[in-house]
């Protein structure tokens, strides 16, 4: 299915130029551009704009893109070019369902492997999202989020799992997630918080499997 917004220049949506940021491939920059809502759903990649954006020659830009569509981050009409795909409720539903299940399936191993000082980590981390769902910004909201999450996982030791929680983490754009953020969603999400660390404090893996369960479930849409 075609999008219906048409072509959509970079600074249509007023982002930074110049050189390629340190750190990550080209096709991570990308990504993180698309999770973060710079590149938007339904925008037309024009090359000539990325190539200046990322500072980068159409010849890795081309592999960077070919690398997004193998992922189906990015899809390529022939002839036409690629383009950040619309996401859709029923695409949203799976990967929050994928996320549950691969959560849930690491959880003897955080039991098992959490540590008195991550648990204290956690506890400042819930804190202080607890914080910014009272008074903070959007932005300051998913940072603290991700911070919470980023320490819980520290316990799994399995990076390729890690790696494939991150994964699915970023399929859905903040902005997908965001509108549906509810005053009331974002609190049950904080309280979830204080009790993984209370599941995991006292190595009750059945109950931190269905927190957790209902932490990814309740929060499809949202950037919890």
């Amino acid at each position: 299915m075609f999008p219906i917004q048409g072509v959509l220049h970079l600074q249509d949506v007023g982002v930074a130029r110049g050189g390629a940021r340190a750190g990550g491939s080209l096709a991570e920059m990308i990504e993180a551009d698309i999770y973060s809502g710079a590149l938007a759903p339904g925008m037309w990649l024009k090359q000539i704009d990325l190539e200046e954006r990322y500072g980068c020659t159409r010849l890795t830009l081309r592999h960077a893109l070919d690398q997004l569509h193998s992922r189906k981050i990015v899809q390529r009409i022939p002839n036409r070019g690629y383009y950040v795909p619309p996401v859709d409720q029923a695409y949203v539903k799976n990967i929050f369902r994928a996320r549950a299940l691969v959560e849930m399936s690491i959880v003897d191993e955080l039991v098992a492997n959490v540590t008195s000082e991550s648990l204290a980590r956690l506890s400042y981390l819930a804190s202080v999202f607890a914080d910014t769902v009272r008074t903070g910004t959007v932005v300051e909201q998913d940072s603290a989020n991700h911070d919470f999450h980023r320490e819980l996982l520290k316990a799994c030791h399995n990076p390729v799992m890690v790696e494939i929680i991150w994964d699915l983490r970023t399929r859905v754009p903040l902005a997908v997630q965001r509108a549906n953020n509810t005053p009331a969603k974002l609190e049950q999400a904080a309280r979830d918080h204080f009790e993984m660390i209370e599941a995991l404090r006292t190595k009750d893996a059945d109950r931190m499997r269905a927190i957790t369960e209902r932490h990814v479930g309740m929060n499809q849409g949202t950037s919890a």
